[in-house]
């Protein structure tokens, strides 16, 4: 009896065998990225080129992507410096500071995120651990312009090239008035784009100044006081001066607020008097 059962088990492991496939690994092709507007949690996110972005806010954790790949094309890895960002072309390097402890880690945005409104950068596990982040936190992130432009050109970021390329021309020659040398862009794909090594950064931190951490919510900048101040009766904000300049002179904010769940509550309100696009700021 013992014998025959046991058959019958061997019988059935090249079926159990035949049944299981390995997934295939994910293929790397980091290129830059831009893509279409895209919808979150609470609203939509507009990407586009900014290569002197600057902002306060609250950093999360990043989840792994569904596909093991990021948004650029990159293998995501939890050990990483990378991160994930709403808007900025990708690849993009910024750099992120906590505001609580000053702590700063250099990282590399491959993917779209968060999702909601109230968060402004994600960050992989290993990244988020060297800042000391146990929870939400606020950060100010600050990009890298030479290395995030160096990083578009060489993979094909150049949105100028791009849309001659599309014109229905043979070609068109980029001629430099400093040293003469020359580039050739048209609808052959032979005017490809210069590739550039993409690494892995530093596993590492540096030690800066912690602060500011006052938690507001910011509802709008505008052009005229009269709106601000619709905006800021409507939302229970405060109108104060800017200084963004292009004629943005009035910004409305919320707060302060004493932690992130009230600041959390403050921009979910700003959804039901009518503002969108507000989001949450330290100062």
């Amino acid at each position: 009896m013992f014998l025959r059962n046991c058959g019958a088990v061997l019988a059935l492991l090249p079926v159990l065998g035949a049944c299981h496939r390995d997934e295939p690994a994910p293929v790397a092709h980091p290129h830059y990225e831009l893509g279409a507007a895209w919808h979150g949690a609470q609203g939509w996110f507009y990407p586009g080129e900014q290569f002197d972005y600057r902002m306060t806010g609250l950093a999360t954790r990043q989840n792994a992507p569904a596909s093991g790949l990021t948004a650029d094309g990159e293998i995501w890895s939890a050990e990483g410096m990378t991160g994930a960002h709403q808007t900025l072309q990708l690849p993009a390097i910024v750099s992120v500071r906590n505001l609580l402890n000053g702590r700063i880690v250099r990282i590399r945005l491959t993917d779209r995120g968060p999702q909601g409104q109230g968060r402004i950068i994600a960050l992989s596990p290993k990244a988020a651990d060297l800042l000391g982040m146990t929870a939400d936190t606020p950060v100010e992130v600050m990009e890298d312009e030479v290395a995030s432009r160096t990083l578009a050109e060489g993979l094909g970021g150049r949105p100028a090239a791009q849309s001659i390329s599309a014109a229905p021309v043979g070609e068109v020659r980029e001629t430099s008035l400093s040293d003469g040398s020359s580039h050739v862009y048209g609808n052959d794909s032979s005017a490809a784009a210069t590739s550039v090594a993409v690494g892995p950064l530093p596993v590492t931190w540096m030690q800066g100044s912690p602060g500011p951490a006052g938690l507001y919510v910011l509802m709008g900048i505008f052009s005229g006081h009269a709106a601000a101040a619709g905006v800021a009766l409507r939302c229970s904000g405060t109108v104060l001066h800017a200084s963004e300049g292009a004629g943005l002179e009035w910004r409305v904010l919320g707060g302060p607020f004493a932690d992130i769940a009230q600041a959390d509550a403050a921009l979910d309100h700003t959804r039901l008097c009518g503002v969108e696009g507000a989001r949450i700021i330290v100062e």
